[in-house]
């Protein structure tokens, strides 16, 4: 989410006119915007809910003049609601990450009274939304997220041939469960005893890096997967990979999953969340029953033996439904 920020603040300056980034003081984020030189303005608070960011926020809108307010997630929500004042005319709370839980509580009627329009980054996402938010008389709606300059300098991924003797698959996302790292596994053990020389990259880190390391031991996989870690631009190496395997339980979007389908690649995933959609707009890739770990084994090992060419058409699409510059004429509509 921070980085998606970041990114956002970027396209909105290229595009749409200035733009500044509000982070918190001695975050990652902060150093980030300040290493990348992106337009930003540090505040420091605590919890979700502070009165010294009240303040400082009351006197950000006023002194820049700022009209348009767009945020990225909801954690702190009630800190600018109670710091929205003239002249911002419009609050647009941006939805990245399906929520589970119910928002049409009295309290939180009054804490999301003040949103102008609820940005959902797909249609699975505008569903959630509709189900659990108070949205009343704001709009909602969808706008894909703009893969910009990475749509132009994202390698092509490696052809899939009859010389290849190894598999090479990738996973790209926090190290958390559900993300799909633990079923990837059990994929790769299975691939391998039926005889698939199937290897996995995982890039990334986060609190699942332990029990992923003991599993793969359990496993006997030391030989064929690898955490990489975190790494800034994981897509710069994706010209080292035939497949992204991503067996995730509740992707909003699926960025890494897109911008591997954006190479070339072969995509491999469940029949949950977004990735229906993702089908539904003509995205090249299998999809398989959600959790069933056993249809994935039998997708990849039939690419495999057939040595199945890869969807090149996907490169193409990705460029027409992700571009930034239609990201950005959908969101001026909701802008003053």
């Amino acid at each position: 989410m921070e980085h998606d920020a970041a990114f956002m603040a970027e396209k909105i300056n290229q595009y749409l006119g200035e733009c500044l980034l509000i982070v918190r003081r001695g975050t990652w984020l902060e150093s980030f915007a300040k290493d990348n030189e992106v337009p930003s303005v540090s505040i420091s608070f605590r919890g979700n809910f502070s009165f010294q960011a009240i303040r400082q926020l009351r006197r950000l809108w006023h002194r820049e003049e700022i009209r348009n307010v767009i945020f990225l997630g909801s954690s702190e929500i009630r800190s600018i609601h109670f710091s929205l004042s003239p002249p911002v005319e419009r609050f647009i709370v941006r939805h990245g990450t399906t929520k589970s839980s119910s928002k049409k509580d009295i309290v939180h009627r009054l804490i999301w009274s003040r949103v102008t329009a609820h940005w959902c980054i797909s249609e699975h996402l505008k569903r959630n939304v509709e189900a659990l938010f108070p949205v009343g008389r704001a709009k909602v709606f969808v706008n894909y997220v703009g893969l910009g300059d990475k749509l132009t300098c994202l390698p092509h991924a490696k052809p899939l041939s009859w010389d290849d003797d190894v598999l090479r698959l990738v996973h790209v996302g926090r190290l958390v469960p559900g993300k799909g790292q633990r079923d990837a596994l059990e994929v790769i053990a299975q691939l391998n005893a039926r005889g698939v020389p199937a290897t996995l990259t995982l890039y990334g880190s986060g609190p699942d890096r332990a029990e992923l390391e003991a599993r793969i031991e359990n496993l006997f996989l030391s030989s064929v997967i690898t955490i990489a870690g975190h790494v800034v631009h994981p897509y710069q190496y994706f010209s080292d990979f035939h497949g992204i395997l991503y067996p995730s339980y509740g992707e909003g979007f699926g960025n890494a999953f897109v911008e591997g389908l954006a190479t070339g690649m072969h995509g491999f995933s469940y029949d949950n969340t977004v990735f229906p959609e993702l089908k539904a707009l003509g995205l090249d890739f299998h999809m398989v029953p959600d959790r069933n770990i056993e249809a994935l084994v039998d997708a990849i090992e039939k690419v495999w033996q057939r040595r199945e060419a890869l969807p090149g058409g996907n490169v193409v699409k990705c460029r027409s439904l992700f571009s930034a510059d239609q990201e950005m004429v959908v969101l001026a509509d909701y802008l003053v």
